[in-house]
C-alpha cells in the first residue's frame, strides 16, 4: 500500500541562542544561621522572598541582608543572583583564589556558566573582630589589590574554559586620601576586574549589590554610567566615611581617573550615579569598559555555541586540498545571522562581519581558522557644546 511520510525540519529559521546576560553572582562574608542557611553553600535566588526562605536574616547576617536588598532594589524581583557567604576566616583574596576550593570558584561552579558579573566583597569590621588582620596598603584593605590580581588568574581560567565572566571587587576599607590609592590605568592589564569604592552607608564597605543589581537590570552595551537609565536607587552616597558632596568633585574626580568605579553627581539633575564603567586596565585597552567586556562575552558565547556544532564534521574541500568557497560563505552567513539577530538587532553592537579564508589547507591542518569581527556602539562621555546669542538681522 502506498503512502506519505513527512518529517519536520528544525533548526532552520536560525532562532537566537539565549545567553542570559542579567544573571550575576555574589560572594561575601557572612555567618551560618540556627537551623537556615549553611555557610559556604552556593545557591540561587531571585528575590528577597527567596533569600528569607534560604533563612539569611537581618538578625545574623545583616552585612548580606543589605547588599541583598540594595541588589533587588535596583534590579527588581525576579534578576537571578547566585549567592554564596563565606566565613570571617576567608579574606577577599583568598575568596578570589582559583585554588581555594571554598572561595569564589566553588559558586562558579555551581552556576556552571551561567554567571556573567560576579561581585566579591569582605567584611572588614566582622573579619578583624574575629581575630583576622586587615591591612591598610595605597588607600584600601590591601586584600582587594591582591584580590583583583587573584581574580585574573580565575577569569582567565574560565574564559579558556568557554565560560567568560566579568568581576566587580569591593574597594573596602578606603582610607579617604585618594591619592593614596594605585593607578589602575597604568602597568596594570587586567581587563576582567573591576573595583568599586563608595557605598551608600558611612563605613568601611562599599556597594556591591547595588552595582550589581544595575548591571543585571540593563543590556550589555549599556555603561553603567548613563544618565538616561535615571539615578541609582540609594538616597546617600559615600566613600569610605565621607559623603561624596563633602569628598568633592576632586577627590573624585581622582578615584575615577586612576580606573575605580565611585559616585558621582550633576548639577541641576537629582540623584546619584557612577562615574564609569574602568576595569584595572590602561585606557588603550579595547576592554578598558565593563561594557565592551560584557559585549565580547556575549559575543564569545555565541560563536563558540554556534562553533561546537562544527566539531569534527565534514568539510568540502577543492582538488588542491582548499576549503570550498561556497561552504566558507555558509559557515559564515551562521554566525553573522545568530550575531545579528541576537544583538545588532538589539543595538547591543553596531555590526558583525565574519571571514573564513577558503585558501587555508584544511587536509594538513584539520584547523578551521575563523576572523570574527565585532563593531561596538560608540559612547557620548564628552559632550561639547558651543553656545551663544545670534542676531538674525546682523
Amino acid at each position: 500500500m502506498g503512502s506519505v511520510n513527512i518529517t519536520l525540519a528544525n533548526g532552520q529559521l536560525g532562532g537566537r541562542i539565549q545567553t542570559h546576560d542579567g544573571i550575576m553572582g555574589l560572594v561575601l562574608t557572612g555567618f551560618s544561621e540556627t537551623g537556615g542557611y549553611i555557610i559556604g553553600t552556593p545557591i540561587l535566588v531571585t528575590s528577597m522572598t527567596d533569600v528569607a526562605h534560604a533563612g539569611i536574616t537581618v538578625g545574623n547576617n545583616p552585612f548580606a541582608i543589605k547588599q541583598l536588598k540594595e541588589f533587588y532594589a535596583q534590579a527588581g524581583a525576579g534578576a537571578q543572583l547566585y549567592l554564596m557567604l563565606t566565613s570571617t576566616s576567608i579574606t577577599l583574596n583568598q575568596m578570589a583564589d582559583i585554588n581555594n576550593a571554598n572561595g569564589a570558584k566553588k559558586l562558579l561552579d555551581y552556576a556552571a556558566g551561567k554567571i556573567k558579573v560576579l561581585g566579591l566583597l569582605s567584611d572588614d569590621a566582622n573579619i578583624a573582630s574575629h581575630g583576622g588582620t586587615i591591612t591598610i596598603s595605597n588607600g584600601l584593605n590591601h586584600d582587594v589589590y591582591t584580590g583583583a590580581s587573584n581574580m585574573q588568574v580565575m577569569a582567565d581560567s574560565y574564559f579558556n574554559a568557554e565560560k567568560p565572566f566579568r568581576a566587580i571587587i569591593g574597594g573596602s576599607s578606603y582610607t579617604g586620601v585618594a591619592a593614596d590609592l594605585t593607578d589602575e590605568t597604568s602597568g596594570t592589564t587586567n581587563n576582567r576586574t573591576a573595583i568599586l569604592i563608595g557605598d551608600s552607608v558611612s563605613g568601611a564597605s562599599a556597594c556591591v549589590g547595588l552595582l550589581l543589581g544595575l548591571i543585571s537590570s540593563i543590556p550589555v552595551q549599556r555603561k553603567i554610567s548613563r544618565v538616561r537609565t535615571g539615578a541609582l536607587t540609594n538616597t546617600a552616597a559615600y566613600v569610605g566615611t565621607t559623603t561624596i558632596s563633602a569628598a568633592g568633585a576632586g577627590a573624585l574626580g581622582v578615584i575615577a581617573e586612576k580606573g575605580f568605579i565611585t559616585f558621582t553627581t550633576y548639577p541641576n539633575v537629582s540623584g546619584f550615579y557612577f562615574t564609569g564603567d574602568p576595569m584595572l586596565t590602561a585606557t588603550t585597552d579595547d576592554y578598558s569598559m565593563l561594557a565592551r567586556g560584557r559585549v565580547i562575552d556575549k559575543a564569545h558565547i555565541l560563536a563558540y555555541t554556534t562553533f561546537v556544532q562544527e566539531v569534527d564534521d565534514e568539510v568540502p574541500v577543492n582538488s588542491d586540498g582548499t576549503l570550498d568557497a561556497g561552504f566558507c560563505k555558509w559557515l559564515s552567513r551562521q554566525i553573522i545571522n545568530q550575531i545579528n539577530n541576537t544583538m545588532t538587532a538589539n543595538k547591543e553592537i553596531s555590526a558583525v562581519d565574519c571571514f573564513i579564508d577558503p585558501a587555508q589547507n584544511i587536509l594538513s591542518t584539520s584547523q578551521l581558522n575563523v576572523v570574527l569581527k565585532i563593531t561596538p556602539v560608540g559612547y557620548a562621555s564628552d559632550i561639547e557644546i558651543s553656545l551663544g546669542f545670534e542676531n538674525p538681522n546682523a
